[in-house]
């Protein structure tokens, strides 16, 4: 234990980043830590746990970059959506030249009358008021709930800011006229690890500056009363502060005399999860695309990539790789005892795969939460959850302690600030006792 009394709970970006600042040991429940961000390794072929770029210029998160040592590869985006049996470049507003000409003019008309939509008070009114419904109905709202599994008018907007790239009257014109490659949106240009290890080479490079990591050892109760914390069901910790990074609806459970109140809330926490199915391909270059977003229900996956254009070291020379992400929930559950012949199906209807493509490799990753589901019952949850931990020394951060939609560079952002601020906090109260 440190000699603060700092404990951080979950190995992720945003718990190495918590620990870059503070110097306190990471309890990771995973065999290395990296969480969501880390990267799986078959017969040669490095798959990331779903896509995972760079897109910052925060100069604090590239100092922190070049103090670990991180080479990236600079990458212009391109970016597809599938519809109608038609690639078109992302984003769909700009890009509709290759689709019908009734489809054209029903996009462009209803985005040129949009301001006579209502004011938003759900997701789904938040499109039609920004793009219209034309782009909505045909694009963005089937491509949301393929993605989210919820209905759209059950989300609000306080999350999209600029997830969802704002367009212009004349690059939606132009877009309707001929196809062009836009810089629209904020991973126009990205980056990307250079290296061999794919995007894990970042938690990789940030567990270098980090404290002691000992993974395998799952959180299995918080004595909150005693400050002490159990992992693996019989090894117990002390600590005097603790940051967790852990999924709130998986933490209160493990807290014995957390209020009804308390875990009503965390019940009513959201989110989709995705699996993950990666191909190893015995093909060179089957695509020069990064991603291909899917918004029509009959392919079984809502996006896919391919890493091997994200950099050349992820697939061995002369192979291509694709992986393939679906999306599930309670309420839109998985078929896995058939899904890699689903997807296999589909990925040769899209004409990614070839019917006597040599599959060389094959596995599935199960991100049990993937994206955080920004309902009406979110925001009061989060807060009064994140108050009564604080009251109690506890501090939560990352995406799923915050339950927030962080971008990579965000969570460790959020992880350096929790770090300094309970720095901060404690320098505080020793100037003030002594």
């Amino acid at each position: 234990m440190a000699d603060d009394g700092i404990i951080i709970i979950g190995g992720g970006l945003a718990g190495l980043a918590a620990s870059i600042e503070t110097g306190a040991p990471i309890y990771e429940a995973a065999g290395e830590g990296g969480g969501k961000s880390g990267a799986d390794k078959m017969d040669g072929f490095v798959f990331d746990r779903g896509i995972h770029v760079l897109q910052t210029k925060n100069k604090t998160i590239v100092k922190l970059f070049d103090e670990i040592g991180l080479k990236l590869v600079d990458r212009v985006r391109n970016a597809h959506i599938y519809s109608r049996e038609t690639y078109t470049s992302y984003p769909f507003q700009v890009n509709t030249a290759g689709l019908p000409i009734g489809l054209r003019i029903q996009c462009v008309w209803e985005y040129l009358r949009r301001g006579k939509n209502p004011k938003p008070t759900n997701y789904k009114e938040w499109i039609y008021r920004g793009i219209g419904k034309g782009f909505g109905d045909n694009f963005l709202i089937p491509y949301s709930e393929k993605f989210w599994t919820v209905d759209t008018t059950k989300m609000g907007f306080d999350w999209t800011g600029n997830r969802v790239p704002s367009t212009s009257f004349w690059q939606v014109m132009r877009g309707a006229l001929w196809s062009k490659r836009t810089d629209a949106g904020t991973n126009a240009r990205f980056q990307y690890p250079e290296n061999g290890s794919g995007f894990g080479s970042l938690p990789q490079a940030l567990s270098q500056r980090a404290g002691k990591i000992h993974v395998s050892h799952r959180m299995t109760k918080l004595d909150m009363a005693n400050k002490k914390i159990e992992f693996n069901g019989e090894v117990e910790v002390p600590y005097e502060h603790l940051i967790t990074t852990i999924p709130l609806p998986d933490l209160i459970p493990m807290i014995p005399d957390a209020p009804d109140d308390i875990r009503e809330a965390a019940a009513k926490l959201h989110a989709n999860s995705i699996m993950v199915v990666n191909f190893g391909v015995d093909r060179p270059n089957i695509s020069d695309k990064h991603w291909v977003h899917f918004p029509e229900k009959e392919i079984c996956f809502f996006r896919l990539s391919f890493p091997h254009n994200f950099t050349e070291t992820v697939t061995p020379d002369g192979k291509s790789s694709v992986s393939v992400e679906v999306a599930y929930s309670k309420t839109r559950p998985l078929d896995l005892s058939t899904l890699y012949e689903s997807v296999r199906r589909d990925l040769i209807r899209v004409g990614v795969l070839r019917e006597d493509d040599e599959i060389l490799t094959r596995g599935m990753t199960d991100i049990k939460y993937g994206y955080c589901i920004y309902d009406a019952d979110r925001k009061p949850a989060v807060k009064m959850i994140k108050k009564w931990l604080a009251e109690r020394d506890v501090i939560t951060a990352g995406r799923y302690g915050l339950w927030a939609y962080f971008w990579s560079h965000e969570a460790i952002l959020n992880g350096l600030n929790t770090g300094r601020g309970l720095k901060r906090r404690l320098a505080k109260r020793a100037a003030a006792e002594g």
